[in-house]
């Protein structure tokens, strides 16, 4: 009716100069094009490992690497870069985000650096008197690291110091 159906041991599409397009038998399926292109609203969907020089959208359009089910993961011998030269690059998920490196060090690179949300210590007893001006609510606090690496944040008088329950 209107489909093309072979039986053969390999299937074999070549341009006029007998380049290689497509390719096909038990063991394996070769696309030879310059560039493969995936239409459709659902992309493509493997079932197994993918390797690739590039991965790239067209023109206009983003990219998503998504696995619905499962992790995501991107690994590379030499380095991995993320970049974006027009725009921010957001990382979020629901639980823990682990920035680690291991023979190496974690670099934040900014003119600003901005870290919310951190708690405040209460103070158990209150600081001495200062000179000057009172301020009802501070504006400058000591950045204070805990012995297991957790940051919070303190009055800028007296000690860096909390307890468990309050941080």
């Amino acid at each position: 009716n209107d489909r093309l159906e072979c039986r053969a041991r390999g299937f074999r599409v070549t341009d006029t100069r007998g380049t290689v397009l497509f390719s096909a038998d038990k063991n394996e399926v070769v696309v030879g094009a310059e560039v493969l292109k995936v239409t459709g609203d659902g992309g493509a969907i493997f079932d197994g490992t993918v390797q690739t020089p590039l991965v790239r959208a067209d023109s206009g359009n983003e990219l998503r690497l998504e696995s619905p089910t499962r992790s995501l993961e991107v690994r590379a011998p030499l380095g991995v870069l993320m970049e974006s030269r027009a725009g921010d690059i957001s990382a979020s998920c629901l639980t823990d985000l682990k920035l680690q490196s291991v023979a190496g060090a974690v670099r934040l690179d900014s003119a600003n650096v901005y870290l919310s949300g951190l708690k405040t210590a209460t103070p158990t007893s209150k600081p001495p008197p200062s000179r000057g001006l009172h301020h009802t609510r501070h504006e400058i606090y000591q950045l204070c690291v805990c012995s297991n690496g957790k940051l919070f944040l303190a009055p800028p008088e007296g000690l860096c110091a909390a307890d468990n329950d309050s941080t």
